[in-house]
């Protein structure tokens, strides 16, 4: 998937003449995202390594935005807005890539999240190279979820689910630098709600959150009798597609509130799935 990705951004890059400056470093800078976390799947690397190069490449990515790098649109200073950028950069990283804990999961999140960057482009809310750029993501993600829609056959690893991370974050970062930063903050809303209720209480309890669990909320679901990846999946996907909607609304000019519908359907999407029991109803 990742392969795929590269080869169609790299056409773009080559062929479209706004194609951002700091493109051809954002794909160098997966590339070196990709090599290790191929390692990673194959032998086990040691969490820190991992993350100090996960903040390298952030970094550096933060670093090749250039004038797009007040992501705070001007609210922090400079030194904070770029170290804030990286913190985010990483942390989104860390967060698609434990998305990808059912079958389809991840992949459906690329999609929803290209898509919903398209749709800004389209209807000129960012500069229309980005809207190409998203909708190959959305494409090759739904050529992925083929093979990967439960009962999956194959997978995608760390080295496609860290460097999507990163790439995606790209994304969402430039369309905070464009502006759009209540779009960027309401298009991944569902998951960034499911990873925050699930590791802040395990800071709280001072369990060591960095080791592998299932205790996402859409993890959870699927360890219930009865309940499907792909009933999970569906799910989360429509309040996807209703984020897409209020994302669009917020990028016209009533944001704050998009950002409570946003805020509301995240929400929902994880009270249902804290309840949905063996039928697919909930208790």
């Amino acid at each position: 998937m990742y392969l795929v990705l590269c080869a169609a951004w790299g056409v773009i890059a080559i062929r479209s003449p706004s194609a951002p400056a700091e493109l051809g470093w954002i794909m160098v800078f997966s590339l070196g995202l990709a090599i290790v976390s191929g390692a990673d799947d194959l032998w086990d690397l040691p969490m820190m390594p991992r993350l100090a190069l996960q903040a390298v490449m952030a970094t550096l990515g933060t670093l090749v935005l250039g004038g797009h790098s007040t992501v705070f649109q001007g609210y922090l200073p400079a030194g904070l807005d770029f170290a804030a950028t990286v913190f985010l950069w990483v942390g989104f990283i860390n967060l698609f890539n434990f998305t990808d804990g059912i079958d389809g999961n991840a992949g459906t999140k690329a999609a929803m999240l290209g898509a919903g960057i398209f749709i800004l482009a389209i209807q000129g809310m960012m500069p229309a190279v980005f809207g190409h750029l998203a909708i190959t993501v959305t494409a090759v993600a739904c050529g992925f979820l083929v093979w990967n829609w439960h009962p999956a056959r194959i997978f995608m690893g760390d080295v496609g689910s860290v460097t999507l991370g990163f790439l995606l974050a790209w994304l969402l970062l430039r369309a905070a630098s464009e502006g759009q930063w209540a779009p960027a903050i309401i298009l991944p809303l569902i998951y960034l709600s499911d990873s925050c209720l699930t590791y802040l209480p395990k800071i709280a309890r001072r369990e060591r959150f960095w080791h592998p669990h299932r205790d996402h909320y859409y993890q959870r679901a699927v360890q219930r009798e009865g309940v499907t990846h792909s009933h999970v999946v569906k799910v989360v996907l429509v309040g996807d597609v209703i984020l897409i909607a209020l994302a669009t609304v917020a990028a016209r000019g009533p944001i704050w509130p998009a950002l409570f519908g946003a805020g509301v359907i995240a929400v929902a999407v994880i009270t249902y799935l804290s309840l949905v029991h063996t039928d697919g109803a909930t208790s």
